[in-house]
C-alpha cells in the first residue's frame, strides 16, 4: 500500500473518533455512523423546528464536455462557501449540519424558532436562506471566465415537519423524504410527494384557502405611501404557504389561471374591506392576462365593490413569463386601459428582454428588480445600470419603483438619483392591509424618508 493511502486510512480513522457535532459539515460517508442523522434525532427529541434548504447547481452538459474538470472545482467552491456564509448567518447551535447529497445538490439543515408558529417558512428564515443563495451565486459568478455566465443556482426550502412521510418517521427517513420532496419541487418530478401536493392545491382552489398581505410602496419624494403591492399566501403550515412554490406548482399543474382568478377576487375583497384609497399592484402573468374571460372577471369583481375603481388597479406583469406575440399582448393591454387600468413591467434588469417589454407594451410604471438594487452602493456596474434605467424611464414618462430595498445605503442611492418610489424591508415588511385608523405607524417612516432624502441631497 502506498504512503498516500496509509495517510488517508489514518486520517479516516481519526475522523471515526471525532464527535458528531464536529462532523456536521459535509461528514465523510461512514458505514457505521451517520452524524447528521444522530444530530437530527437529538433536535427532534428536543422538539426543535427543523428546516432544510436544497441548493442545486445547474450546469449545462455541453459545458462539462468542454471543461471536464469544472464540476469538481465548483463543488469544492460551493462546499467552502456554504460553510463560510452559513456560519455568518446562524449561530453554531442553530446550524444542524450540511451535506452534499448528489454531484450538484447540497443541503443545509437549521434549527428554527418555535415561536414562528405555524408558518410554512418564517420570513426571517427565508431571507437568510436567500442571502445564502445569493452569496453562493456571487461566488460562482466571480472571475472573468465566460462559462460562469451559464451557471445557475436554485434554492428550495422546506420545513421537515411538513414533508409527507411515506415510510416511517426515523430521522434517516425524514431527511431522505425531505431531500426527495425539495428536489421534486425544484425539478418538477412526478412523485408520490408531488401527487399529494397536487391534491392539496386542488383543495386550496376548491375552498379558496388563500390570503393576501400587502407591502407599501413609498413615495421617496414626499415620504407618503404611494400604493400597495398585494402578496399572496397559501395555507399556513403548508408547502404552498409562500407564493414561489404555489405559483410554480400551479403553473406545472395547468391551474395557474384558476389560481390568479381566485387571487384577484380575494385581493379586491380585502382592499374594499380595508377602505384602501391608494393604488394597488396586483401580480398577474401574461398567460392569465390574455385569458379571454379575465377582463370580464375583474370588472365583475369591481362591480361588487363600488368603492374601488379601475384607475386604482395596477397590474404587474413580469418578463419571466414568456410573451410570444407582443402585438397581441399590446392589444390585450389596450382593452384593459380603455377601462382605466394601468400596467407595470416587473423585474426590470433581471433578464435580457426588459427593453423589448417596455418598448412594446409602454407600461405606466417600471419596477426595478431587487438584483439591481442589492448593494448598488458598492457595485459600480449596478449604479450605472440603475442610472440608465431611471433616465430612460423619464424620457418615456414612466414612473419608477425600486424593489428589494433592504439597507439604508441602498435607499440613499435612490435619493441621490431621484428615484420616485421604493419598496422593501428597509421601509416596511409585508403585513395585513391597514385600516385608516392604523396609518399612524407609517408617520415615522415618512419622517425617516424626508430626513434621509434631505441628507442625501
Amino acid at each position: 500500500m502506498s504512503v498516500r493511502k496509509w495517510i488517508d486510512h489514518i486520517l479516516f480513522g481519526a475522523k471515526l473518533l471525532r464527535s458528531n457535532r464536529s462532523l456536521k459539515y459535509f461528514p465523510p460517508d461512514f458505514t457505521v455512523r451517520r452524524p447528521l442523522h444522530t444530530l437530527l434525532d437529538r433536535h427532534s427529541r428536543r422538539g426543535d423546528e427543523i428546516y432544510l434548504a436544497l441548493f442545486r447547481l445547474e450546469c449545462p452538459d455541453s459545458l462539462l464536455e468542454v471543461w471536464p474538470d469544472l464540476l469538481p472545482a465548483l463543488r469544492e467552491d460551493i462546499r467552502r462557501q456554504l460553510r463560510l456564509l452559513a456560519s455568518g448567518q446562524w449561530e453554531d447551535d442553530e446550524l444542524i449540519g450540511m451535506d452534499q447529497i448528489a454531484p450538484q445538490e447540497f443541503i443545509v439543515l437549521v434549527k428554527g424558532d418555535p415561536s414562528d408558529g405555524e408558518e410554512w417558512l418564517p420570513d426571517a428564515l427565508r431571507r437568510k436562506f436567500d442571502q445564502l443563495r445569493r452569496g453562493l451565486e456571487l461566488e460562482l459568478s466571480a472571475g472573468e471566465a465566460n462559462y460562469r455566465r451559464l451557471l445557475r443556482l436554485t434554492g428550495t426550502y422546506v420545513p421537515m415537519r411538513s414533508v409527507p412521510i411515506s415510510n416511517g418517521g426515523a430521522s434517516a427517513d425524514r431527511l431522505e423524504e425531505a431531500c426527495r420532496f425539495a428536489l421534486a419541487l425544484a425539478t418538477r418530478q412526478l412523485t408520490p410527494q408531488t401527487l399529494a401536493a397536487r391534491r392539496q392545491l386542488d383543495r386550496i382552489l376548491r375552498e379558496c384557502d388563500i390570503s393576501v398581505l400587502a407591502q407599501p410602496i413609498m413615495d421617496l419624494r414626499s415620504g407618503d405611501i404611494f400604493g400597495w403591492e398585494i402578496l399572496t399566501r397559501g395555507p399556513a403550515a403548508s408547502v404552498f404557504h409562500l407564493p414561489e412554490e404555489l405559483f410554480r406548482f400551479a403553473s406545472q399543474s395547468n391551474q395557474l389561471c384558476k389560481l390568479e382568478f381566485l387571487i384577484v377576487k380575494t385581493a379586491l375583497e380585502e382592499i374594499a374591506a380595508r377602505q384602501v384609497r391608494e393604488p394597488v399592484f396586483l401580480n398577474v402573468t401574461a398567460v392569465t392576462l390574455g385569458h379571454p374571460q379575465f377582463l370580464d372577471h375583474v370588472l365583475e369583481c369591481l362591480k361588487e365593490h363600488p368603492s374601488l375603481r379601475p384607475a386604482q388597479i395596477v397590474f404587474e406583469i413580469t418578463e419571466r413569463h414568456e410573451v410570444k406575440d407582443f402585438v397581441e399582448m399590446a392589444e390585450v393591454l389596450g382593452r384593459f386601459r380603455r377601462h382605466g387600468f394601468r400596467f407595470a413591467v416587473d423585474d426590470m434588469g433581471a433578464g435580457y428582454s426588459s427593453l423589448q417589454w417596455i418598448g412594446e407594451l409602454s407600461p405606466e410604471l417600471i419596477k426595478i428588480d431587487r438584483s439591481v438594487i442589492q448593494y448598488v452602493d458598492r457595485i459600480a456596474v449596478k449604479m450605472s445600470l440603475l442610472r440608465a434605467i431611471v433616465t430612460a424611464a423619464r424620457e418615456m414618462s414612466c414612473e419608477v419603483v425600486a424593489e428589494g430595498v433592504e439597507r439604508e445605503e441602498e435607499a440613499d442611492v435612490l435619493f441621490r438619483l431621484n428615484v420616485g418610489m421604493g419598496q422593501g424591508y428597509y421601509f416596511a415588511r409585508p403585513n395585513a392591509l391597514p385600516r385608516e385608523t392604523d396609518r399612524e405607524i407609517y408617520k415615522m417612516m415618512k419622517e425617516l424618508i424626508q430626513h434621509r432624502r434631505q441628507a442625501a441631497s
